[in-house]
């Protein structure tokens, strides 16, 4: 797996677009999913750690795609505390991203010269997430919290912010045009593009023809 900095991957991401998230208990699934990405178009994954067993899954995803997809970049989510980003750095996370702020994650992604995507819901949460050093800002849960309406908001007196919104981001095209025409540095998908039950029918051509789309209508937005 190719190795970049913070400013680089913030810069990739933002060209992308699109952070797509997952979550899954083995590492055949997940490789299957990474394909499916990968050939709809999508190279820096976010791998979230909701599950019992997501660090060893990690660590097998990273060996398998360094191997198979060695441009994939592959980064951990859910990323709570430090103990959690010292662990999943160690099994060769490229970033991190988080639903929550953390200081004791951005010291260490700091530390280590690592992106760091912390999940804030308030303006003073965003401002003191790229004071301490974040690359990106999550906004979590952004349809909760008011949709693009409430990023154009904070991005009046705000403009230097880099704002990822997660939580309510779908394939529908008004939907994205939405939050990019609101100020968008790029946005994160879950379930509306990798959902568990794709993954447990193992329907990863649809997949790949869903990711295909997204890279296509995101082109236009």
């Amino acid at each position: 797996m190719p190795h970049f900095s913070k400013d680089e991957i913030a810069a990739a991401i933002a060209r992308q677009r699109v952070l797509p998230l997952f979550n899954c208990g083995d590492v055949a699934t997940g490789m299957q999913a990474l394909e499916a990405l990968h050939s709809g178009g999508i190279r820096y994954v976010e791998f979230t750690n909701r599950s019992a067993g997501a660090l060893e899954v990690f660590r097998g995803l990273v060996a398998e795609a360094a191997r198979r997809l060695p441009d994939v970049v592959l980064g951990a989510g859910t990323i709570i505390d430090a103990a959690q980003a010292h662990d999943f750095h160690a099994a060769g996370a490229a970033f991190i991203v988080a639903p929550n702020l953390d200081e004791e994650v951005g010291a260490f992604c700091g530390r280590h010269g690592l992106f760091w995507c912390p999940g804030t819901g308030t303006v003073t949460e965003m401002i003191r997430a790229h004071r301490l050093g974040a690359s990106v800002i999550k906004v979590f849960p952004a349809d909760a919290l008011g949709g693009p309406a409430f990023i154009k908001g904070v991005r009046g007196p705000c403009g230097w912010l880099k704002l990822m919104p997660s939580g309510g981001v779908t394939l529908d095209e008004a939907n994205l045009k939405a939050w990019f025409a609101a100020g968008v540095h790029c946005v994160g998908m879950g379930s509306h593009l990798v959902d568990a039950k794709t993954l447990a029918e193992g329907r990863f051509a649809e997949l790949a023809d869903r990711t295909r789309a997204l890279v296509a209508m995101l082109a236009k937005v």
